[in-house]
């Protein structure tokens, strides 16, 4: 048995048993049961005879949360609390002697004289696990919330369930301050910006970086160097909690984050509701942003993202993002622009509670072309109807690109007819290759903060709008005729009574 084990490492256990002589059969459901309650994959690589990154990483959290003083070491008082928590039985002076010389003997720097550093600790998992002892390594992972991927389990996140598709989930002001905290403690040169180093650091204790990989990628800006600012930092973090709140709470008690988990987040009113009272309180907006091919879509986010312009063509196949802080009105706001691709509207559109996440859309045309002016009103068009439709109606705004190039003739005069026909605001002209934005973000973070104005209504629409103001005004004054009949009524039975009585 010994070179097949020594072959194929993934095989834990190998056991000779005997079912007709009872030769070690109970051993063999015992290390069945083992294999599944304390699996060995996801802490060891059998190749490298190493603990897995993900295990270290739920490791390193762990230490320093046990690590009360923050001194970089398990003195004998934390030792013995971390013992009690995991395994319900404290350890005595002569143990935790003992379990420290072990540790000095192989690995010198895993104590040191405040206790047992974090090389120690990690060291002394490894060497529970050589010797087959995972239930060890188990009982310390899954006290802490730990589930068999060596993610938090779905009961330590307290993320609201239930929601309306047109309500959000917000990062508190108090998860604001902690990340403004946790920014400003990573950021070891004090430049002002995170590195790609500092933000490894800093997401060290979470099962992987959160935002290596789409859509979070390249979602927010970056300086010359790569690093990101503290704009960009709270930005990343607003667009993870509007897309996935779990994976947003998550993450912040990955990095420290120890106050109650519902505390992180809050739900927003309804946009329906919203619209009623002509006002919002969302600090979060998202941006639809349609349009034709070749029409500037792409180059409006990375304008927002603070990135050069390029004459270069790539035609988006995928929906990307771009997330910033805005200034806007004396507060700051946070704006995320979702580009959809011409080819996937359609796609987008077919769900009945599409536009549900959409605070506002911006239409983008190319003001020289008069075919992209015209398929922008297209679907334009189309995402009134849908919104008429399934009740999710948003602020429309139409966005003139490329402004630097001469318009055809009738460009200004249809877009006019467009916007009047819609009943939206005139176009936003504006050119990201000459540096002239014309305040669109603001203007869309405007748009999105008045959601009862210019909102697109088709003919249809505006019918059906006038048809319920007129049933409305109808029922009204005839529950003010009934009232007044009743009260008539009334009055005269009263004061035939009186007459009757006076008789």
């Amino acid at each position: 048995m010994s070179p097949i084990m020594q072959q194929f490492r993934e095989i834990e256990t190998c056991i000779e048993c005997s079912a007709a002589n009872l030769v070690q059969v109970p051993e063999v459901f015992y290390y069945a049961q083992k294999a599944v309650l304390h699996p060995t994959a996801p802490l060891f690589d059998q190749e490298t005879q190493a603990l897995k990154p993900r295990c270290v990483r739920a490791l390193k959290r762990i230490f320093l949360l046990c690590d009360h003083d923050m001194d970089g070491a398990l003195n004998d008082r934390e030792l013995n609390e971390f013992q009690v928590r995991c395994f319900n039985a404290p350890l005595q002076p002569a143990e935790i002697a003992g379990v420290k010389q072990v540790v000095q003997e192989q690995l010198p720097e895993g104590v040191n004289e405040l206790g047992l550093t974090l090389e120690g600790f990690l060291f002394l998992h490894a060497l529970f696990i050589e010797k087959g002892r995972l239930e060890t390594t188990w009982t310390v992972l899954r006290t802490f919330g730990y589930d068999d991927d060596i993610k938090l389990r779905n009961d330590q996140l307290s993320v609201p369930s239930k929601k309306a598709p047109d309500q959000s989930l917000e990062l508190t002001s108090e998860a604001v301050e902690f990340l403004k905290g946790v920014f400003s403690l990573f950021d070891t040169d004090k430049d002002g910006a995170l590195l790609h180093s500092e933000l490894e650091d800093l997401f060290s204790t979470a099962p992987e970086s959160p935002w290596d990989e789409a859509p979070y990628k390249d979602a927010a800006e970056r300086t010359a160097l790569g690093g990101i600012l503290l704009n960009g930092f709270l930005s990343e973090w607003a667009f993870m909690t509007l897309l996935n709140p779990a994976k947003s709470l998550a993450n912040l008690i990955y990095i420290g984050y120890t106050s109650d988990p519902s505390s992180a987040l809050h739900i927003t009113k309804r946009r329906s509701f919203d619209r009623k009272k002509q006002r919002t309180d969302r600090n979060v907006f998202q941006c639809f942003i349609f349009g034709p091919k070749k029409a500037g879509k792409s180059a409006i986010l990375n304008s927002f993202l603070g990135r050069p312009f390029s004459d270069n063509y790539y035609s988006t196949s995928e929906e990307s993002y771009a997330a910033n802080i805005v200034d806007f009105a004396g507060t700051k706001k946070t704006l995320v622009l979702r580009e959809i691709p011409e080819d996937g509207f359609r796609k987008l559109l077919s769900s009945n509670e599409s536009l549900a996440a959409c605070d506002v859309a911006a239409f983008v045309y190319d003001s020289s072309d008069e075919y992209s002016l015209k398929r922008a009103s297209e679907l334009l068009m189309e995402v009134a109807r849908r919104g008429e439709q399934s009740g999710f109606v948003v602020p429309s705004l139409l966005i003139a690109a490329k402004d630097d190039l001469n318009s055809y003739p009738m460009a200004i005069k249809d877009a006019a007819r467009i916007c009047q026909d819609m009943g939206i605001d005139a176009p936003v002209h504006l050119s990201v290759k000459e540096r002239d934005l014309n305040n669109v973000f603001s203007r869309i973070v405007n748009a999105a903060s008045n959601p009862h104005l210019s909102v697109a209504e088709t003919e249809i629409g505006r019918n059906q709008k006038l048809y319920r103001q007129l049933v409305n005004r109808y029922l009204m004054l005839l529950s003010v005729g009934t009232a007044v009949a009743v009260v008539g009524l009334a009055t005269y039975r009263a004061y035939a009574a009186k007459k009757s009585h006076s008789n």
